[in-house]
């Protein structure tokens, strides 16, 4: 009896017992904002106390302090700074050698300066030194790392290439710090001069990080920053010096639509959070503690955060209790507070959460929080549904308040339409013991982001690569498609088409079998696995307005043989009998020949399913078209290596 007393008592004492206060440090990083003398000098010399702009005030989010005062340069002044950072210094101009050793030197400098990374980003975005130390800079110097050995291999495979132009970054304030490095480093490692218009709360950090790089030896010119919180694009779409544009922003603001006329190439991050798929066989601790990890570390800025938990039907109650049994326990306080596990977001997340809050329960949405005070931030739940018209997966609004939603499904095909029935990040989640079930799924998940940030592929997209074709060996033909172009190429010799044009398609196709590079690959990064697939893009629309030997065959076929649906918009005559003739010899639906007019480019390149058009120039109607409805608009060369990256693209899944 007295034993039970005392393990009673025991008991009772670590589930009431309290810790003391333990804050971290942050003098470090209030002296290096110090010697900034109140400003980040992006666009002006560093001994220039009257810089043009609007200035905006960084306040200390632990005491409500001025940090730093940034100035917003006038559009101007952004055209200026654009002119000048193509000029005299050119970061390809360094050697091959020596860029690898200065990305690799920068991935160490980063690694070494953890403690004040995390500093600055305690008191300019208030997150916790835990999540930017164990997570975002470990990420950050990979990516350094891993790109720096593509500068060497790049140049002696391509010695005469070099970028026409500089890369310019848009990345917002709702962007893990890691970020930046799926940017910084495979345009660095391509030899590009940078220039970056980051958001003013992400500014200090991104400074800090551009410090760094010069220390270590890169050129001051070959990396700037212009603060802002706009997301203007108009000068670096109208400016001849800029050649690839990368968006970390969010695509369906209403400023992003009618600017596609400048035909620019873009490069877009999603920022939508994404699901995860819970099955009854399922550790309910470990799934519940890394979707709460997920959902709310680093307020919700990873690009594999959570907004929906999908949990299978014969085990939600049992899930429920789990989570909020966690969360619960879950301390929420200040970022420089070592004890909480969970940092404030802004006043602005707050007051969405709290109107989004109240308008769930009006319409009848269960609600979990785990404090009463309105005021303040908690872990919130959804349970059943949100807030858009009360739809299943339907609203926008969770994406800006750390807002989850818990949804009950009964099987398989169920839980994937649930799942592909939102706007998708860079993964998805599974958790289940059945192996043949995680693949399943893993085949059905569909629409899951643009995986080439942080691959090489993420390189591909800022150099041109050279790419031998493979001589034609011999195969058996595939009976269906090689039959289809034979038969196609006998009937289209009454259409005046000439010889060497018909031969050049049954080349292509041998050399389309032959070269075809479908492939999948699983890495480990940071305790996760991540598979990656190469899959079609789905529904294509092609442009074929020339005359028919200027027509991108390796295009089309490419296209038809990674199982794309493809819509042919052609405007040449001659060719017209021969697309009709091998659109009927493919399988229904799979290749659509129309001809070419500004009614149909109109028709199609607004509709909901198309998932690419490839043009030979830039459409009137383009410029109509908001970036985040345009999927791939954009020009093909006729090479192997070009056409295979535009018709397919990676799937990533996180397992």
């Amino acid at each position: 009896m007295e034993d039970k007393v005392k393990n009673t008592r025991i008991q009772e004492i670590f589930q009431t017992m309290e810790y003391g206060e333990n804050f971290e440090k942050t003098e470090n990083a209030i002296e290096w904002i110090n010697t900034k003398t109140g400003i980040f000098f992006a666009y002006v010399d560093k001994n220039n106390e009257s810089p043009n702009g609007t200035p905006t005030e960084i306040k200390n989010r632990i005491n409500g302090e001025l940090l730093c005062t940034l100035y917003i340069p006038e559009i101007t002044t952004v055209k200026n700074i654009l002119s000048k950072s193509n000029g005299k210094i050119k970061w390809i101009d360094t050697k091959p050698f020596e860029r690898a050793k200065l990305l690799n030197n920068l991935a160490r400098e980063i690694e070494n300066n953890a403690d004040i990374l995390s500093q600055i980003e305690i008191i300019s975005r208030g997150i916790l030194s835990k999540d930017t130390r164990n997570t975002a800079v470990p990420l950050l110097a990979q990516y350094f790392y891993y790109y720096s050995g593509f500068t060497v291999k790049h140049n002696q495979e391509n010695p005469n290439w070099k970028p026409e132009g500089i890369a310019v970054g848009v990345i917002s304030n709702e962007n893990t710090l890691s970020n930046l490095g799926l940017l910084l480093a495979p345009a660095l490692a391509a030899g590009y001069n940078i220039i970056l218009q980051v958001g003013t709360k992400l500014c200090p950090v991104t400074a800090f990080i551009l410090d760094l790089a010069e220390k270590v030896g890169i050129p001051k010119e070959v990396l700037r920053i212009i603060p802002s919180d706009n997301g203007e694009l108009l000068p670096y779409l109208s400016s001849d010096n800029v050649a690839v544009l990368t968006l970390f922003v969010d695509l369906h603001n209403e400023k992003y639509l009618g600017i596609n006329n400048f035909n620019k190439k873009i490069l877009n991050l999603s920022s939508y959070r994404t699901p995860v798929i819970v099955f009854d066989d399922a550790d309910l601790d470990s799934s519940s503690a890394s979707i709460i990890d997920s959902a709310w570390g680093y307020q919700g800025l990873l690009p594999w955060s959570v907004n929906t938990i999908l949990v299978q039907e014969n085990i939600f109650e049992p899930f429920l209790n789990k989570i909020k049994t966690k969360l619960r326990f879950i301390k929420v306080g200040l970022s420089n507070n070592r004890m909480v596990d969970i940092s404030v977001p802004s006043d602005e997340s707050v007051i969405k959460l709290k109107k989004l809050t109240e308008l769930a329960k009006s319409q009848g949405i269960q609600v979990f929080q785990t404090e009463q005070d309105t005021n303040t931030f908690t872990p919130t739940l959804f349970i059943g549904g949100k807030v858009q018209t009360n739809k299943v997966l339907a609203a926008d609004e969770d994406q800006e308040t750390n807002v989850v939603t818990v949804l009950a499904f009964r099987n398989i095909d169920e839980a994937v339409n649930l799942a592909n029935n939102t706007r998708q990040g860079l993964a998805a989640s599974i958790w289940s013991e059945n192996i043949g079930v995680v693949n399943e799924v893993t085949r059905k998940l569909k629409d899951s982001g643009v995986g080439y940030f942080g691959g090489k592929e993420g390189f591909y997209e800022y150099a041109q690569i050279k790419k031998n074709s493979k001589a034609c060996s011999v195969l058996e033909e595939p009976q269906q498609l090689n039959s289809s172009i034979a038969n196609a190429v006998i009937t289209a010799k009454n259409a005046k088409l000439n010889d060497k044009w018909l031969e050049n398609w049954i080349t292509d196709i041998y050399e389309c079998i032959t070269d075809s590079n479908m492939q999948s690959y699983s890495i480990s990064q940071l305790g996760f696995n991540i598979t990656s697939l190469r899959d079609p893009r789905g529904v294509v629309g092609i442009e074929t307005i020339k005359e028919f030997d200027a027509h991108n065959i390796k295009l089309i076929l490419s296209a038809l043989f990674e199982g794309n649906s493809v819509i042919l918009l052609n405007n040449c005559n001659n060719a017209q009998f021969f697309y009709t003739k091998f659109s009927q010899m493919l399988p229904s639906g799979v290749l659509n020949v129309f001809p070419y007019n500004l009614e149909n480019v109109k028709t199609i390149a607004v509709h909901k399913e198309l998932n690419a058009y490839f043009g030979d120039g830039m459409n009137p109607i383009f410029s109509f078209l908001p970036i985040k409805d345009c999927k791939v608009f954009t020009n093909v060369l006729n090479d192997w290596a070009d056409v295979y990256k535009k018709v397919t693209f990676f799937k990533k899944y996180l397992v």
